[in-house]
C-alpha cells in the first residue's frame, strides 16, 4: 500500500498535466496563419450572460436562433460557426463560406453534420476543422442513465402506470398485467457493464460507485485508455489508466467473442453509450441479451442502431431482459404504432437525455477553448475524423 501511495504521488503531477492539456488523439494542427478568427456565427440558443462572455473573444458575432436564415453576405465573412448537431445549414454551399476555418458542434457525434452538402464534401473536410462536443454531456446524460436505472430497478414507471390505469395501490390489485411483482431491487452489489468507456461512461461509473455498484467496461480492444479530449474538472474516471485507481474492476473486448461473452455474463445492468459506426451497427441481438445475468436491464444512450427493435422486444418478451430504458431507438423516430410505445417493460425519451439547462452554454466554453488553440497554432480538441463520424 505504501508503494502504491508513493507511485500515485509521483505520477499525480503527470496526470494533472495531461488533464489540463486536454489534447485529443493525434490530428493535423490548424496553422496559426489561418488568421485571428474574429468572425463568429452562432445558430444555437445561448443565455444572455454566456453570449456576452463569448462576444469578448470575437470582433464580430452574428446570432441566428430558432432556424433563422443566415444571410449569404454574412456567411461569406464567417471564420467560426457554432452549430447544433446538424452542422452548417444545407443552403450554405462551399463558395458561400470561403473564410470558414472551424465548425463547433453541440453533439458528441458528427454523423448527421457530415451528411450535409458542405461538411460532407471531402475537400471541405480537409480545409475546415469540425469539432464535436464530446465531453460536455457528462453534466446531463450520466444523470439520465442513473435516474432511469433506478426507475427500472424500483419499478417506478410500472407503479405509475398501475396507479393511472387502475386508480389503486398495487397491493390492492389481485392480478397485475406484468410478469413480476412491483417490489423494487437495490443497486447495491450489482454489476454494471459499460459498453463503451468514453466521457459519458466514465462519469456514469463515478456516479454508480456511490451506490456500491461493481463496474466493468467493454471497448474495442479490452484495454484501459487515457481520458482525452474536453474534460470538465471533477467528472469522470480520470485515473482510469492506473490499474490501482481505475473504476472498472475489469475490461473486456467487443472484438473478441469470448471476452465479450464473459463481459455480458457478468452484467446486471448493461449501459451502452457507443457511437454509430460499422463496428457497432447491430452489435447486440437477442442472443447477446440472453447471455446477461438473470433479471438484467438494458440502458441505451448511444445510437439506436446498436440493436434492432424486434431483437430487443424479443429479449424483453422471453425474459432475458426485465426492463429497458432508451433514449435512442431503431429507427429514429419510431413509426406510428411501433410496439415500443406501449411495451410495459420499456421506458424511453425522444433522444433528449442531453437536453438540460445551460447545455449550449457549456458547449460555448469548448468553442472558445478551440478558438484560442487555433490562434496559437495548436490542435483542435475533439477534432472529428470524417471516416469514423466522430
Amino acid at each position: 500500500m505504501r508503494l502504491q501511495a508513493a507511485l500515485a504521488a509521483l505520477l499525480a503531477p503527470l496526470a494533472l498535466a495531461q488533464q489540463l492539456a486536454m489534447t485529443n488523439p493525434p490530428s493535423d494542427a490548424i496553422a496559426a496563419s489561418h488568421g485571428p478568427l474574429q468572425n463568429l456565427i452562432i445558430t444555437v440558443n445561448l443565455s444572455n450572460d454566456k453570449l456576452a462572455e463569448v462576444k469578448t473573444h470575437f470582433k464580430h458575432v452574428h446570432v441566428y436562433e430558432d432556424g433563422e436564415k443566415v444571410p449569404k453576405e454574412i456567411a461569406k465573412e464567417v471564420e467560426v460557426w457554432y452549430s447544433n448537431h446538424l452542422g452548417v445549414p444545407d443552403y450554405i454551399g462551399v463558395d458561400d463560406v470561403p473564410e470558414l476555418k472551424l465548425v463547433q458542434l453541440t453533439s458528441a457525434g458528427a454523423n448527421l453534420a457530415l451528411k450535409g452538402p458542405l461538411l460532407g464534401d471531402k475537400d471541405v473536410q480537409k480545409r475546415i476543422a469540425i469539432s464535436s462536443a464530446s465531453g460536455i454531456h457528462v453534466l446531463s446524460i450520466p444523470q439520465w442513465i442513473l435516474s432511469q436505472t433506478i426507475n427500472l430497478y424500483q419499478h417506478i414507471y410500472l407503479q405509475t402506470f398501475n396507479l393511472r390505469t387502475t386508480k389503486k395501490y398495487s397491493r390492492d390489485v389481485p392480478e397485475l398485467p406484468f410478469p413480476f411483482a412491483l417490489s423494487g431491487k437495490t443497486l447495491y452489489g450489482k454489476t454494471a457493464g459499460l459498453l463503451g468507456y468514453g466521457h459519458i461512461a466514465r462519469e456514469t461509473a463515478r456516479l454508480l460507485k456511490a451506490f456500491n455498484v461493481n463496474v466493468i467496461a467493454a471497448n474495442s480492444n479490452g484495454e484501459k485508455r487515457d481520458d482525452e479530449g474536453y474534460i470538465i474538472p471533477g467528472t469522470g474516471d480520470q485515473d482510469g489508466k492506473y490499474w490501482w485507481r481505475s473504476i472498472p474492476s475489469a475490461y473486456y473486448s467487443t472484438n473478441d467473442p469470448e471476452s465479450f461473452k464473459t463481459f455480458l455474463n457478468h452484467t446486471d445492468i448493461l449501459i451502452a453509450s457507443l457511437p454509430s459506426t460499422p463496428q457497432t451497427h447491430y452489435l447486440l441481438n437477442r442472443e447477446s441479451f440472453s447471455q446477461l445475468k438473470k433479471g438484467a436491464v438494458f440502458v441505451n444512450v448511444g445510437r439506436g442502431d446498436l440493436v434492432k427493435t424486434e431483437e430487443l422486444i424479443a429479449a424483453l418478451d422471453d425474459g432475458s431482459l426485465s426492463g429497458a430504458a432508451l433514449d435512442v431507438t431503431d429507427p429514429e423516430p419510431l413509426p406510428d404504432n411501433d410496439p415500443l410505445f406501449t411495451h410495459p417493460l420499456v421506458t424511453f425519451t425522444p433522444h433528449t437525455s442531453s437536453n438540460v439547462e445551460g447545455y449550449f452554454d457549456v458547449g460555448a466554453d469548448l468553442l472558445v477553448e478551440n478558438v484560442k488553440r487555433i490562434r496559437e497554432g495548436g490542435k483542435v480538441i475533439n477534432r472529428v475524423d470524417p471516416e469514423k463520424g466522430y
